[in-house]
């Protein structure tokens, strides 16, 4: 509570009653102080004097009129400012000076920050204060007081306490010090201290309402009602007179109508309670309750209906404006609901709960860099409210470029609250994504530590352990997973899967069959086990444990698709469709879902009219597997027509597919495709203009383009416009066409661009393989080592990876290059590349004869081929 230090107090900020609202905003026609004039002055003298009165009604009216007389005056802004504080109203303070900050500073910078900080907004106070620097006394205490108060909003109660104690030592009678003082000393839980303050201020200084008021409210929360009473009642005989129920005499009644109705005297609190109910907005609480009653009961078309009839009888109301916003977004009217949470959401000041809706809705919208501005500011207001951070820290990590922003508050937010282990585990998804195990295994034991049975995070980070072959750590985990959750059927499947990567898969596979006999109606551990048959060999068990698994949620279609492509390893398409066709009879809730499969199936192989028939008898259905399969049927149709020039029919089916999922981007682009099939070009690119102007411009449209461009204007044309998006968006899914272009048009460049993927993208396995192959081929064999080694360390059967890493190790680590090539050998037993590597490290080793036998192999594979034939001369004369 911040006031300046005149005869008129100022009050607690409440929401000030529908009459003191502008009427209209003030046509301010220049920001010049200027002389009052005659008519002017007489309005201001009036004004006093009402307000002198309480007669704040006509004391406005007199300010109003002052200002429509000299409207380029400033003095009478603040003037009506100063009163709109004093009646409580600081946002229409705030609003009536903003517009005159930027050119006359210094004669409303102090009176807006009290109307921010009035209002919580500590962070919009303190910046406006530094607008001026005060001169008088007075001005230098209420700046002071501004402050204190700030402190005191942003959660830094005892810095408060100590510059408000200051304050009000050396200005004894202030009643604005003395209360900052009884607030900050309530915030910390101080109340008998805060009781024995104001009893020494009230023995030095004439009684005032404010002090009497906190004095009580430290006496109700000591639970000294009968104390709280009588100070209460004091505070009533020293409120002022007015025209107007101001907010400290709501503040006071409220307050003793609780006491006094914990006392029993419901009689006594029922005379208050109506005088309570007589200076409030009767019409609108009954609507808000009407909303509320509505949202409870699930009824979300009549809250809205309620809340947007409400919005229009009072269209300032920020609060009703938020909420019709939050249910709007939340059931899909996300344009009202946007547009609502965006014009009346404050960051310093709006509830947590709305801010996370805006912040929804921005995503959905596309507006994350609004969002993340929303919340920054959000968390500067609030620095320790862990929601705030929580949000701000997920959503900066996913945007480049803020990612440690998104740490900072992810930290701080896990500093507070170390059970946040959901928090931990995005900390550590960013630190993998960045190839940073270490960082991510530190945030993941303190998660597991907190919170064993938060199954997701603990599964994290148990495969996290074993894919940096920390074995033993995994082990201890699994080991206490069973001695501490060993009823937990959760903490038995983490385990299990565990045992199954860290080479016991028979004590995974006993483990899950005991568990999936104990508890039949749990899905993972069936389609866990049925993962671990099909390793094993035992497929068809793996199948028939996937149908089970499948019926338990018969409408998600995952289970039944896995059963089928293991089906598929020993049987022919026709089998597999008759499989379907079984499994539909014997459990007639998946019918759905294999008659899907079977269209899919059918698709592959061509058969559209087939696919067609199957999926026409779910036309109706909404099921979203259904409906993607419909629209793989009509993609399949669409290129089917293309490919006979059947323009008009493939463009019809493109349509077709558009309207059945317009989000689609694949779908979207089908018209470019068509024309550019057609030889279109012109059409090509409007109809790629068009999905740009929809959607956005995404890797998939500078995609297309690219292969436009590169029709129209050759590798040249199209290297150039790709090359000039990648240096803008540095979108690393941009990297593979431009690498293949940049070698047939600017080899130059394959150096700085397998490096720039490389660092924008350190976790993508193509990055790696393509910067390893340019450093080979340009003689940097050790350089390119370790991003070969980096691919076998996630896809340790990669052909190509095992290859080249050995061939650059035939030197230096010849036993590591012999078991490299071997392997890569086994893999791929007819290529004769592979083939050429392994014999001629053969060679190398000293292993002639076997190093021939492999040699002939690769040229028999590729007759004539001048290295191979050049190796097998040179082993034959080692022999």
């Amino acid at each position: 509570m911040i006031t300046r230090q005149t005869k008129k107090k100022t009050l607690p900020g409440l929401v000030l009653v529908s009459s003191l609202m502008l009427a209209a905003p003030l046509l301010l026609s220049g920001c010049n102080s200027g002389p009052d004039t005659s008519e002017a002055l007489s309005h201001i003298t009036r004004a006093e004097t009402y307000s002198d009165q309480g007669q704040y009604r006509s004391a406005l009216l007199e300010i109003k009129n002052a200002i429509q007389k000299d409207p380029n005056n400033v003095e009478h802004i603040v003037r009506l400012a100063d009163m709109y504080l004093e009646l409580g109203a600081s946002k229409e303070a705030a609003e009536l000076l903003a517009p005159w900050v930027k050119e006359q500073p210094n004669a409303v910078a102090l009176t807006l920050a009290r109307a921010y900080v009035e209002q919580g907004k500590h962070l919009s106070a303190t910046e406006t204060l530094a607008l001026q620097t005060p001169s008088s006394p007075d001005d230098q205490l209420e700046a002071s007081l501004i402050r204190a108060e700030a402190l005191r909003r942003s959660g830094e109660v005892a810095e408060a306490l100590a510059l408000y104690t200051s304050l009000a030592t050396s200005n004894g009678s202030s009643i604005p010090a003395i209360t900052g003082v009884l607030q900050a000393q309530i915030n910390l839980g101080k109340n008998e201290q805060a009781v024995e303050t104001a009893d020494n201020w009230l023995a030095k200084n004439q009684a005032a309402p404010e002090v009497l008021y906190w004095k009580g409210q430290a006496q109700y929360r000591l639970n000294q009602l009968d104390l709280a009473a009588a100070t209460l009642t004091d505070a009533v005989g020293e409120l002022p007179t007015s025209d107007i129920f101001l907010p400290i005499r709501r503040n006071v009644l409220t307050t003793l109508s609780r006491v006094l109705t914990e006392q029993g005297k419901i009689t006594e609190a029922q005379i208050y309670n109506r005088i309570l109910a007589e200076n409030i907005n009767t019409g609108a609480r009954e609507q808000a309750e009407a909303a509320v009653a509505a949202l409870k009961e699930g009824n979300f078309e009549e809250a809205k209906a309620i809340l947007r009839d409400t919005l229009k009888l009072d269209p300032e109301n920020e609060q009703v404006a938020l909420m019709l916003g939050a249910i709007s977004a939340g059931t899909g009217d996300l344009d009202e609901g946007a547009q609502l949470l965006k014009e009346n959401l404050d960051p310093e000041t709006t509830p947590v709960q709305f801010i996370r809706a805006a912040t929804m809705a921005q995503i959905d919208t596309g507006d994350r860099e609004d969002a993340l501005a929303t919340l920054t500011r959000a968390i500067e207001a609030r620095p320790n409210d862990n929601e705030l951070l929580a949000m701000h820290g997920i959503l900066a990590l996913s945007l480049p470029g803020h990612e440690n922003a998104g740490i900072a508050s992810l930290s701080k937010a896990v500093g507070n609250e170390p059970g946040r282990v959901r928090l931990r585990l995005a900390l550590a998804r960013h630190y993998l994504q960045n190839d940073q195990p270490e960082q991510a295994l530190g945030q993941l034991r303190m998660a597991f530590t907190s919170d064993p049975s938060d199954w997701s995070t603990t599964s994290t980070y148990l495969n996290v352990l074993i894919q940096q072959g920390e074995q033993q750590e995994a082990a201890e985990i699994r080991d206490s997973l069973l001695n501490g959750y060993g009823d937990q059927p959760r903490a038995i499947l983490l385990a299990s899967l565990a045992d199954a990567r860290l080479g016991n898969p028979d004590a995974a596979i006993a483990r899950l069959e005991k568990l999936t006999k104990e508890s039949p109606e749990l899905q993972a551990p069936k389609v866990a086990l049925a993962s671990l048959y099909a390793q094993t060999g035992k497929r068809s068990d793996a199948v028939d444990l996937l149908v089970d698994a499948a019926t338990i949620t018969p409408d998600a279609i995952r289970p039944l698709q896995q059963a089928g492509q293991i089906y598929m390893q020993d049987h022919t398409v026709p089998e597999a469709k008759s499989w379907l066709a079984d499994v539909a009879k014997a459990h007639p809730e998946l019918k759905q879902n294999t008659d899907t499969l079977t269209a899919l199936i059918a698709i592959t192989q061509g058969e559209l009219a087939s696919a067609r028939a199957t999926l026409s008898q779910w036309k109706d259905s909404d099921s979203i597997t259904v409906k993607r399969a419909h629209g793989q049927l009509l993609l399949a149709e669409a290129k089917a027509a293309a490919d006979k020039k059947d323009w008009t029919k493939a463009r019809a089916k493109a349509a077709e597919a558009i309207a059945l999922e317009p989000e689609n981007i694949g779908f979207a682009l089908l018209p470019a495709g068509i024309a550019q099939m057609e030889g279109k070009l012109d059409d090509a690119f409007s109809a790629l203009d068009g999905v740009e102007k929809i959607h956005g411009e995404l890797p998939a449209t500078i995609l297309s383009r690219t292969r436009l461009l590169q029709q129209q204007k050759g590798p040249e044309g199209a290297y150039a416009y790709l090359s000039e998006r990648w240096q803008a968006t540095k979108n690393p899914s941009l990297m593979p066409s431009l690498i293949v272009l940049a070698q047939a048009s600017a080899p130059d460049s394959m150096d700085g661009l397998t490096r720039n993927w490389v660092q924008e993208a350190p976790q993508s396995l193509a990055a790696h393989m393509a910067r390893a192959d340019w450093l080979l081929t340009n003689g940097q064999e050790t350089a390119a080592v370790s991003h070969y080694e980096q691919v076998i360390a996630k896809q340790p059967n990669s052909v190509t990876a095992l290859n080249n890493l050995a061939w650059t190790l035939r030197e230096e680590n010849p036993k590591r290059a012999l078991n490299l090539a071997k392997q890569a050998s086994e893999l791929a037993p007819n290529s004769p590349a592979v083939l050429d590597t392994y014999g001629w490290i053969l060679h190398l080793s000293g292993q002639q004869t076997e190093a021939k036998a492999v040699i002939e192999k690769a040229l028999d594979l590729a007759p004539g081929n001048a290295e191979i034939e050049e190796h097998l001369e040179a082993v034959k004369k080692a022999m």
